[in-house]
């Protein structure tokens, strides 16, 4: 009697369990299946559509709004200008940011002077508002700066923001300056991961801190470079550079980029339904780009890359 009465508290256990972990994860694959799987495959549909005034709803159009998104990058005065940035932005993030941002976690994880400080100053961008750190920086560039260089020169400076020939440098320097904090941290996480008898054992044998950087650290963090070279592939035509924070939705044309277009159409086509599908032709043709290339990007890191085996 004894051991039916446990056989039966086991058996409801079990069922509670199992009703408790189905209660648990029901809610994050429902949002999954809504936000994910059906937004996309309702956006790879509406490529396909027009909308029919007539009727009041999308019809099948075949691959005629393609052709709108040929002619976006024939007639728009913009498309250029956010080719390039969008270019620029990718390549100075790779190449500029990149190896400060192993260089700088480097001195973080050795532990050198003032590192604590250091952590804490590039946590400042991920820890106030975006539009604060945006208008703090604005406030900086337009007014303390050119204030400085009158008082010192005695002659009057534009801003860098308000100056044409220099807000797309200013930008540039604050979409690095916002993103190192982020790279620099998790390299920083890939590298206290090193296991310290293989750091001991190099120094036994006299090895430098570049060698150190170079023939050890960079080999043994290569998966997480490599996430962050082809995520920063795919940012070339989703990243907005920060824009609609500096200019809302008054952004000048020279400054566009692919993420802050799509950004910036999305938001208007909301009362527009007629909009939709040209926005998803083009987000299609984005993807139709980016996906191989990013598999290709990421086959050759690992192909090329270094070998700790």
């Amino acid at each position: 009697m004894e051991f039916a009465k446990k056989r039966v508290s086991a058996q409801i256990g079990k069922r509670n369990k199992l009703i408790f972990y189905t209660l648990m994860m029901a809610l994050p694959i429902i949002q999954f299946i809504i936000f994910w799987i059906f937004v996309n495959i309702n956006s790879i549909l509406l490529a396909f559509r027009t909308w029919d005034f007539d009727r009041g709803d999308y019809v099948w159009n075949g691959l005629k709004t393609f052709g709108n998104v040929v002619n976006l990058f024939k007639e728009a005065p913009f498309m250029l200008s956010a080719i390039k940035n969008s270019v620029i932005v990718y390549l100075i993030g790779l190449v500029l940011g990149t190896p400060l941002s192993l260089i700088f976690s480097f001195y973080l994880y050795k532990k050198k002077i003032l590192s604590g400080l250091f952590k804490t100053i590039l946590f400042l961008p991920h820890i106030l508002s975006a539009l604060i750190m945006v208008l703090l920086y604005k406030y900086m560039v337009d007014r303390a700066i050119p204030a400085v260089h009158e008082m010192i020169t005695g002659s009057a400076m534009k801003g860098l923001i308000a100056n044409t020939d220099t807000r797309l440098y200013a930008i540039l320097f604050y979409n690095v300056w916002t993103g190192f904090g982020t790279s620099t941290m998790m390299y920083l996480g890939a590298m206290s991961g090193i296991s310290d008898s293989v750091v001991e054992a190099a120094e036994l044998d006299g090895i430098t801190p570049l060698q150190e950087l170079w023939y050890i650290t960079i080999p043994l963090i290569w998966p997480t470079f490599t996430t962050f070279v082809v995520v920063g592939f795919v940012g070339l035509f989703t990243g907005q550079m920060n824009l609609y924070n500096f200019y809302g939705d008054d952004a000048p044309y020279a400054l566009y980029t692919f993420g802050y277009y799509l950004y910036k159409a999305a938001k208007e086509a909301a009362p527009l339904p007629q909009n939709y599908p040209d926005i998803a032709a083009l987000g299609l043709c984005f993807t139709a780009i980016a996906a191989p290339c990013t598999l290709l990007l990421r086959k050759m890191l690992d192909k090329f890359g270094p070998k700790t085996v």
